[in-house]
């Protein structure tokens, strides 16, 4: 498979919702196998270290923790060529049924040696075998790393690296808990080493067959090309590295995997020590066991910080929570080292490490994965396990080096959490866009529930300019948090002048551009987009005071054919009426309506960029403000009610109908009952229009208004004093000239035959000194502006309105009719709408 044919396949996968059933089947199968070859592996160690002792006197007894240490790394340093070139040459599902007969084999030789009891040197036999287990584990990592993004795909490669490393993990601590307690129980039953060793491994015999036959149900992958076999690759070990290293983000990402294995291979030796020195009687049990619990807490905080990795990261990569591993790192180890041996402290830091360790090498993992050319990610992989084993060789002669001069356990913990410390600082330097994007967006989603939706459409790869509607303050927040991709914000210079926000505006990488010097705005952020970024660029200038989208500015058209880069409109939908948009004429003086507030940013396709112009980009933010409103979810009840009075009572609430600050709304009795039904489920579904009955005078119409405007209306006050707007939809052009001019009438358009509302006019919002009549509410002889969530097109003659309400494929064509750069609704002859089936 070439890199465009995995391109290809990727593209498909990520732009599925969901995964297909047989992709689905195969992640979890990978996952178990891996969790299984671990238990196996650790299993087996563990009766090593709990026989040796026992039956073996001089360095096999007494350093069995070191020697199993770096019979681990070995084939990882001898064999990392040899195991990447099987994962590159032929199918890593081929790859993994291979190395799982080969597991069933090896525990087959291990269980008859033990059984025979060989005596003295039988450590040394078994410690050989173990070396072939090694081996084994050797050559299956890179085809269960590899096999991951073939089957799940780059957008949840992230997620499910997680899933891998927390099985990885469970299978790692239940092979060394189970392993230990198992040993230690069987001993203490027999009093038989080698018996207690033996039993065990015959009984992972029968497992390993289990997962051999689970290995058979994975889908099958091809190869990825054609690599030939050589006698060079026995020996050209850090030539292959040396390719890899020679891209600095994989080469700062493999040395950041290795300080994580540098930190791991230490503490691993250590907990063999840890148990000795907790039950120095070697005669006794007990010490396999406290050796096991250690790693069971660190193996359980690991599985939880893998799970946690794994759902930060479930909608694409997320780089800044590798900085936050590494500081919780370096804290738990100080925290460790400075807490009494065995005491509840110590355990607890064991737990915080494991759960630190997991948050920083997941992203690491799925980054390496992801960076790897599809022909050389095996190799890529195996280099990066022979880092790794350097790492831990390295950790490990430090770690014997420290016991020689005498130093204590918390000397070596203190060791590990300085250089963790100093790791964490440079890897901050690295990512420090990263960190703060991944902070800032979490304290987003912890107030906002953000939907993305459509954003598969973004292109991974090259300059995309974004044209979302303005609706809030925190747009390019929930912006950020949306989208798949790091999107640099285009804003005004005149901001870099207050010096307390200039360091943060350069911090996260803003566009900054000048309202006065229009070319020198355009060549900025076209060299951003050439330069492969994806830019966001409001186009309308200005926060929306009313609700509707405002006139679009032409400025983006040069910048994106400058720049060669593709235009993406983008609607947010939700956002007006939080507590930082106008709604209500108010901002940020608003209580906000429920934490977790939903909102949700659709993502339009992208569009080229001489096909992008004002007119189209109006167009499709309109589409999409159409799919928003439609997939909104409402409360049960609105179900019940008419769907043209629900889609409509939807669509007032989008707008700004009350003049500013507060009034109340009358709808005549003689309009139809849509109108009034309509309006009733406007306040009963808005938090702050109510629902009165009757006008003081007893004349049958539907009020709403806020809670003072009717307490006004109805009370002993006349209505002069209040704010009284009529609405009076219409749907002939004579009586809309009849009402131009009526003091307090705001007309709008309702489709006579399916009673939607198509247009409105609103009180002009209230606006800065600078920016009077920038946002009109209404406009004289207009049906008023095409309201959210509605579709609109032009056709021969007038406009097609479409996105009436999810499940109905029409459009109600308006003869004659034009939609103005300010989106309203203009017509030139007196007809009747008319309903027609959008074949």
């Amino acid at each position: 498979m070439t890199a465009d044919q995995e391109s290809s396949v990727l593209h498909e996968l990520d732009s599925h919702a969901e995964l297909p059933l047989k992709n689905k089947v195969s992640i979890a199968l990978v996952l178990a196998v891996a969790g299984l070859n671990a238990f196996n592996d650790n299993i087996l160690k563990m009766m090593l270290v709990g026989l040796a002792p026992k039956v073996s006197e001089g360095p096999l007894g007494q350093d069995i923790g070191s020697f199993l240490g770096g019979i681990i790394l070995v084939p990882y340093i001898v064999l990392a060529p040899v195991a990447g070139y099987l994962s590159d040459r032929f199918s890593k599902r081929r790859v993994i049924l291979s190395m799982l007969v080969a597991q069933a084999l090896i525990l087959a030789t291990a269980g008859l040696v033990l059984v025979s009891e060989p005596g003295q040197f039988g450590v040394a036999v078994a410690l050989g075998i173990f070396f072939m287990l090694a081996v084994q584990s050797t050559l299956f990592s890179p085809a269960k790393f590899g096999i991951l993004k073939e089957v799940a795909g780059s957008k949840r490669l992230g997620m499910v690296a997680g899933w891998l490393q927390m099985m990885t993990m469970l299978g790692i601590l239940g092979g060394l808990w189970v392993g230990g307690e198992w040993f230690d129980w069987l001993y203490d039953r027999w009093g038989n080493p080698w018996q207690a060793a033996a039993y065990p491994i015959l009984v992972l015999l029968g497992v390993s067959l289990v997962a051999l036959i689970a290995g058979w149900k994975i889908q099958r992958v091809q190869p990825v090309g054609e690599v030939r076999f050589e006698t060079s690759m026995l020996w050209r070990h850090f030539k292959d590295l040396g390719e890899t290293l020679k891209s600095p983000p994989l080469r700062r990402a493999c040395f950041g995997n290795s300080a994580y294995w540098f930190v791991a291979s230490m503490v691993g030796a250590m907990f063999v020590d840890i148990g000795m020195a907790l039950f120095p009687d070697t005669a006794a049990s007990g010490a396999a066991s406290a050796s096991s619990r250690l790693t069971l807490l660190v193996g359980l905080g690991t599985a939880g910080g893998s799970i946690f990795a794994s759902w930060v990261n479930r909608r694409g990569l997320q780089l800044g929570i590798i900085p936050l591993g590494a500081i919780g790192m370096a804290g738990a180890l100080l925290l460790t080292g400075w807490s009494p041996l065995g005491s509840s402290m110590f355990e607890i830091g064991m737990v915080a490490i494991g759960i630190a360790g997991g948050c920083y090498l997941v992203p690491i993992q799925a980054f390496i994965q992801d960076r790897s050319p599809p022909e050389r990610r095996g190799r890529v992989i195996s280099g990066v396990n022979l880092m790794d084993s350097l790492a831990g060789i390295l950790a490990v002669s430090i770690l014997m080096v420290i016991k020689h001069l005498g130093g204590s356990f918390a000397v070596q913990f203190t060791v590990l959490g300085v250089l963790m410390l100093a790791a964490a600082v440079y890897i901050v330097k690295l990512l420090p866009q990263d960190l703060l994007r991944f902070v800032v967006l979490g304290i987003v989603r912890s107030v906002y529930k953000v939907k993305p939706v459509g954003e598969t459409q973004m292109p991974k790869e090259g300059g995309v300019l974004l044209l979302p509607n303005h609706v809030s303050y925190v747009d390019a927040l929930v912006l950020s948090a949306a989208s798949p991709r790091r999107v640099r914000f285009v804003i005004w210079d005149v901001l870099y002048r207050l010096w307390w926000l200039t360091p943060f505006l350069r911090f996260v990488g803003t566009v900054p551009i000048s309202a006065t010097r229009a070319k020198d705005a355009i060549k900025t952020v076209a060299a951003a987009l050439k330069q492969g970024e994806v830019v966001c660029l409001f186009p309308e200038g200005q926060i929306t005071r009313h609700g509707f989208i405002n006139e679009l500015r032409k400025g983006f058209e040069l910048m994106a054919r400058q720049g060669d880069a593709v235009v993406q409109p983008v609607y947010m939908d939700g956002l007006y009426g939080s507590i930082f948009s106008f709604e209500g004429g108010i901002c940020f003086k608003k209580w906000p309506k429920k934490l977790r507030y939903p909102v949700a940013v659709h993502f339009g396709a992208p569009l080229a960029p001489r096909e992008a112009t004002v007119e189209l980009v109006r167009l499709e933010l309109f589409k999409l403000s159409s799919a928003a409103l439609c997939d909104r979810k409402t409360p049960a009840f609105a179900s019940r009610v008419n769907p043209a009075a629900r889609m409509n009572a939807l669509r007032l609430l989008d707008v700004e109908c009350l003049p500013p600050g507060g009034g109340v709304l009358v709808c005549a009795a003689s309009e139809p009952d849509i109108v009034k039904d309509t309006l009733r489920t406007v306040a009963v579904l808005s938090s702050r229009w109510e629902l009165a009955h009757a006008l003081p005078d007893g004349g049958d119409a539907t009020v709403v208004g806020t809670a003072a405007g009717l307490r006004e209306l109805l009370g002993d006050h006349p209505p002069g004093d209040v704010a009284v707007m009529t609405l009076a939809w219409v749907s002939d052009v004579g009586m809309l000239e009849e009402m131009a001019g009526l003091d307090g009438v705001l007309p709008g358009w309702i489709d006579q035959a399916t009673g939607y509302l198509i247009a409105q006019n609103v009180p002009d919002p209230t606006m800065p000194a600078t920016e009077q009549g920038n946002q009109p509410g209404h406009r004289a002889g207009s049906a008023g502006r095409l309201l959210p969530g509605l579709s609109c097109a032009s056709t021969e003659g007038g406009l097609a309105v479409g996105g009436l309400v999810k499940g109905q494929e029409c459009e109600i064509r308006l003869k004659g009719w034009t939609l103005d750069s300010q989106g309203f609704l203009l017509s030139g002859v007196k007809s009747a709408t008319d309903l027609t089936p959008n074949e």
